[in-house]
């Protein structure tokens, strides 16, 4: 097997585990009635120790690298606060309210929020395969929200809410950590990013006043959240990424929001309608139309 095809496998591999973990987490709010406020900022701790000692395995002492300096210190809080719980906490809480299949597909919502994004910073106009895939953004959006009946809203409005925010986190996690990530291993920058969100969301939420039952199936699909939806994941599609290429391993990166609602249609009987499964394709559809154009115009 070459280079090339492992780096498919590996980063469709991670894009797969990304969607477990939707499912884990529903399972664990629709199921098991586990609170996404208990379940949110134990995930960020758990998976920051894990990645530590993995960065530790990886690249030994550069592991503290990110914290000589003051200003990568402040990075490294930015991107824990407003990238990692950005994205991560609005994601979960958005699955709380509906499910795991619709709160991913919204989340890949953020590819469009950075087009807007990048338009105002430059002062420019969208170009034609920009509008476009704003275009079926937008369309999907409604189509999935209102089932094209404009008088009522056909998913939970806290749903539409922490899905379109969830949107926004997603943007954030993908520009804070970039000057972190051309200077040190990522690894250790997603552990600190991590734990410093956990913490964060810690003294915030105080998860230690929520009571949870902690039976052996809670722990398995926790630890599947953590484990297979976050360390691993991240594991195999930067591997991924070092081999292919970051435009074509964010191409693969649709089969997250597939696989979510697979997992959640086969494990979790979760019923959607052709409408749905249009809006679906909307979304994730802006994902190829605008790495597609970014590849062509290199």
């Amino acid at each position: 097997m070459n280079n090339n095809t492992k780096g498919f496998l590996y980063a469709i591999s991670g894009a797969i585990c990304w969607g477990f973990s939707g499912f884990c987490s529903d399972y664990l709010f629709s199921v098991k009635k586990i609170s996404p406020l208990w379940v949110s900022p134990i995930r960020l701790l758990t998976a920051s120790i894990i990645l530590f000692f993995l960065s530790l395995f990886v690249v030994g002492k550069k592991t503290f690298d990110p914290l000589k300096d003051k200003k990568d210190i402040l990075r490294l809080i930015n991107f824990g606060i407003f990238g990692l719980v950005g994205a991560q906490f609005t994601y979960l809480m958005a699955i709380s309210y509906s499910n795991a299949a619709t709160a991913t597909v919204l989340q890949c919502l953020g590819v469009s929020y950075l087009v807007v994004y990048v338009c105002l910073r430059n002062l420019r106009f969208p170009s034609k395969i920009e509008i476009v895939s704003l275009i079926f953004a937008i369309t999907g959006t409604f189509l999935i929200t209102t089932h094209g009946n404009l008088d009522s809203l056909s998913i939970n409005k806290m749903a539409l809410f922490w899905g379109l925010l969830g949107g926004i986190g997603l943007a954030a996690y993908s520009l804070t950590p970039v000057v972190l990530l051309k200077k040190f291993n990522c690894f250790s920058v997603l552990s600190y990013s991590m734990f410093i969100g956990g913490v964060f969301l810690t003294l915030i939420l105080r998860p230690w006043t929520i009571s949870v039952e902690l039976d052996f199936l809670t722990i398995l699909a926790f630890l599947g959240l953590v484990v297979i939806g976050t360390v691993i994941s991240f594991f195999l599609f930067m591997s991924g990424v070092n081999l292919i290429g970051s435009v074509n391993a964010s191409l693969l990166n649709t089969f997250e929001p597939l696989s979510a609602i697979f997992f959640s249609v086969v494990l979790l009987n979760l019923k959607l309608k052709l409408i749905d499964y249009i809006g679906f394709f909307l979304i994730i559809s802006t994902v190829f139309i605008l790495k597609i154009g970014v590849k062509n115009n290199r």
